[in-house]
């Protein structure tokens, strides 16, 4: 039997390797009836890989066991598109309907990238073998966040939940899939860390807030740019929830603010002297669009005495915790109080 596991073959979207390689397992797991799979599988090259080698080792029959499993990852992606590729396979495409039952061919095309998505999209061999009798082949995209089918990566969260025994909100699992994304193999971990914690309980949207380290992630990086903007009461407020939940220490959140403010004053004074936005990410290691634009326009309005004055608080914070005048618990809170004040005053300054 042919088995044909494929990714995307458009161009444009992602393919879903986790559900694939998932699937793959699963035809092992319900072929290996007598353990001895693991002796009968071979594992073929795609590179050089010919018609007849793959004819050869499909009609063997299998040594003291049930099935004979051929793996061929990638053939269909590296012989592309060309029309002559048909015909010199067509060997292949004839001689399958012929070999034994117990002889399975499984042709993984992962289609990590997008050259090869437009390679399996346009192959005629993949469309020869599709043609045929019994053929079992599935396609894995990647899925959607949003759009006309919905949350598809939350849907997939809860029917997996489902088939593990294990249960979770709606909300709990909308969230996972916004921090995390449509990566699979971090969502399955998380799933089963989530459900670890939760001990048979339903996992909510809170519990995916503590235990998950993108959101804890989120919630440091946005309690930073609170602080150093001058947002004291939000900033405040996110700080006593952290450390109320352990999410995060005043140790770390007072080393990004410090690394934050180093940052500023860098492109503060870059401004001032008229550097362009490409001289300003390399100075300061932020290269990514986004986080730079942020970065500049923090800059720009803070301007370099403030932010400087940023960083003497960060440091007269950190001699505090160390000679043991204030813990660091409440050295970082004043230290965010300071801040907001000190961007008071350089606005002040400024009108």
């Amino acid at each position: 039997m042919l088995h044909i596991y494929t990714g995307s073959t458009q161009a444009n979207r992602g393919s879903d390797e986790f559900r694939l390689h998932e699937a793959y397992q699963a035809l092992r797991a319900r072929l290996d009836t007598d353990g001895m799979l693991a002796l009968n599988t071979t594992e073929v090259p795609a590179r050089g890989a010919t018609p007849g080698q793959l004819i050869e080792l499909a009609s063997t029959v299998p040594f003291l066991a049930q099935a004979r499993l051929v793996v061929v990852e990638g053939l269909l992606a590296s012989l592309g598109a060309a029309r002559g590729v048909a015909t010199e396979w067509q060997p292949l495409v004839d001689a399958l309907p012929g070999m034994p039952e117990t002889s399975h061919l499984v042709l993984l095309e992962p289609a990590r990238q997008r050259e090869q998505r437009q390679t399996l999209g346009r192959s005629p061999l993949l469309r020869a073998l599709r043609a045929l009798d019994g053929v079992d082949v599935r396609q894995f995209t990647e899925l959607r966040l949003g759009g006309r089918g919905g949350n598809e990566v939350a849907s997939w969260l809860r029917e997996r939940a489902e088939a593990r025994g294990v249960r979770i909100e709606a909300a709990a699992a909308g969230r996972l899939s916004e921090l995390i994304g449509a990566d699979l193999w971090a969502l399955s971990g998380e799933l089963d860390k989530l459900a670890q914690y939760a001990q048979g309980r339903a996992i909510t949207a809170d519990d995916v807030e503590l235990l998950t380290t993108a959101a804890r992630d989120e919630d440091v990086f946005a309690l930073v740019d609170e602080a150093v903007t001058g947002r004291t009461p939000a900033a405040l407020v996110r700080l006593r929830r952290m450390l109320d939940r352990g999410s995060d220490t005043p140790v770390r959140i007072q080393g990004l603010i410090a690394r934050q403010l180093r940052n500023l004053v860098r492109a503060a004074a870059l401004i001032e002297e008229g550097a362009p936005r490409e001289t300003i990410g390399e100075a300061t290691g932020v290269t990514h669009p986004f986080p730079l634009g942020k970065l500049v326009d923090q800059a720009s309005a803070l301007g370099l005495a403030a932010a400087e004055d940023g960083l003497r608080a960060v440091e007269a914070s950190d001699h505090a915790v160390k000679t043991g005048r204030f813990s660091d618990a409440l050295a970082l809170e004043l230290l965010i109080t300071r801040l907001g004040a000190g961007r008071s005053r350089a606005g002040a300054r400024r009108r």
